[in-house]
């Protein structure tokens, strides 16, 4: 690539039956500010069978300020949906490929700081950004502590990460030829897949925490029921990851019983002493476990059969 060159950045969204929330994720873009000496492309991979992203797309095809391309992939699944978007950006000549989620909406210097950091590491590493939540009016206050963490500080490296704010050198699906897995295409966790064949490939992954996006939180995530299947399903994905890297089934038995077991004591000391965050905290982490140990008998997930905040 030379000085001349335009750097062309394909902007993923991969959106299914959330009209509403992918048009101010779109608002967000049009208010953003562009990294000088690129050219900025958003591209929409619709899941939806009904299209129902079209008409959003249609009404910011002119007001976006930047590219606006509209794809649809009518087979239901995110790794359907991500592995088109993949495609699209390579159709379009992109030399990065960003993801953001439907449910997200980004500040004004989020795509500048993203690059920035990307090109002081050389422009051949993945950047992970920070996804900062925000809880429905009227949330009880401890969930903050549930939903909010310290984050991690900008060059942390990471074994991987999600699609939900994160910089991807296109060679990493171009050179390389890493996909998303289309196997259980309603199945969660093929975003922390994809990205731990990546570093297993020799690709690195660094987070900038300068690079935010927020994420909505609808009010029916905030429930135990909802933490506890989210962490169960975590747990399924962690099982296949570790077997995959060699650890081997009888440790992770050992690890995962024992950390159900002490977690859900622990569960039910904190629900004793009205201690809310620690209750959550270990029935997380029990659950989580718990996923892991169904992982290890062969148990699968459908994380998006249902779409929330539609």
């Amino acid at each position: 690539m030379t000085d001349t060159t335009v750097v062309r950045i394909n902007i993923a969204i991969c959106s299914c039956q959330r009209p509403k929330l992918l048009a101010k994720a779109l608002a967000s873009i049009a208010a953003m500010a562009s990294p000088e000496g690129t050219e900025v492309i958003v591209s929409v991979i619709d899941n939806d069978p009904q299209q129902s992203a079209k008409t959003v797309c249609r009404d910011w095809q002119t007001k976006l300020g930047v590219a606006l391309h509209y794809e649809h992939e009518p087979r239901r699944g995110i790794p359907l949906a991500r592995n088109r978007a993949i495609d699209v950006a390579h159709q379009l000549g992109a030399h990065y490929l960003v993801f953001i989620d439907d449910d997200e909406w980004v500040e004004s210097d989020w795509l500048c700081e993203l690059y920035r950091y990307a090109l002081s590491l050389g422009g051949k590493a993945v950047v992970h950004g920070a996804v900062v939540p925000e809880l429905p009016q009227g949330a009880p206050q401890y969930m903050g502590e549930i939903f909010f963490d310290k984050g991690r500080p900008t060059g942390t490296a990471l074994g991987s990460c999600a699609t939900n704010n994160v910089l991807v050198p296109i060679y990493v699906t171009q050179e390389l030829g890493l996909r998303f897995d289309e196997s259980r295409p309603l199945a969660g966790g093929t975003d922390t897949l994809f990205f731990c064949a990546a570093v297993e490939r020799g690709v690195e992954i660094f987070e900038c925490a300068e690079a935010r996006v927020h994420e909505e939180i609808p009010t029916s995530r905030l429930s135990s029921r909802w933490l506890a299947k989210r962490k169960y399903r975590a747990g399924i994905t962690l099982s296949r990851r570790k077997r995959e890297a060699g650890r081997s089934a009888v440790g992770l038995l050992l690890s995962a019983t024992f950390q159900v077991v002490l977690n859900g004591l622990l569960v039910l000391l904190s629900a004793v002493l009205f201690q809310r965050v620690a209750y959550y905290k270990a029935l997380m982490k029990m659950s989580r476990n718990a996923g892991v140990l169904s992982g290890l008998m062969g148990a699968t997930t459908d994380s998006y059969q249902k779409i929330e905040g539609a």
